[in-house]
């Protein structure tokens, strides 16, 4: 004699609980399938989408950039609210993940021929070695 959990109610109730938790296992493979697939692309490109937010940082403090195969200098001649050009430089330090400070000046005398007593910054990083 069958028991309850062999009745033809129960029995087809629980193919479908089954088939509903197959189909979402097999959506959530797909899922992670695909972002694992994106991110193997993300980290094979990583160095140039690392460097283009650090330069997109960079640019976005104003000043004179340049970017050299050892890293970038940010040359900001009149350095007008000196506590949002700090933290302009330390936020580019977040940016800029593979790269260390190696220079920083904020001042009267740390601009290029020193602007007529305006206070500018230098921020200098280079690509930590590996």
């Amino acid at each position: 004699m069958p028991g309850p959990l062999f009745a033809p109610g129960s029995a087809r109730t629980a193919c479908i609980a089954l088939s509903v938790c197959g189909v979402l296992f097999a959506g959530i493979g797909a899922a992670l399938h695909i972002r694992s697939y994106l991110l193997g692309e993300a980290v094979a490109e990583g160095g140039s989408r690392s460097d283009g937010i650090c330069l997109g940082a960079a640019r976005r403090m104003g000043g004179e950039l340049t970017v050299t195969p050892e890293g970038l200098r940010v040359v900001l001649p009149d350095a007008v609210d000196q506590r949002t050009s700090l933290t302009d430089a330390s936020g580019l330090l977040a940016f800029c993940p593979d790269m260390t400070l190696s220079y920083f000046c904020m001042g009267l005398s740390c601009g290029p021929g020193s602007p007529g007593g305006k206070v500018s910054m230098q921020v200098e990083l280079t690509r930590k070695s590996l």
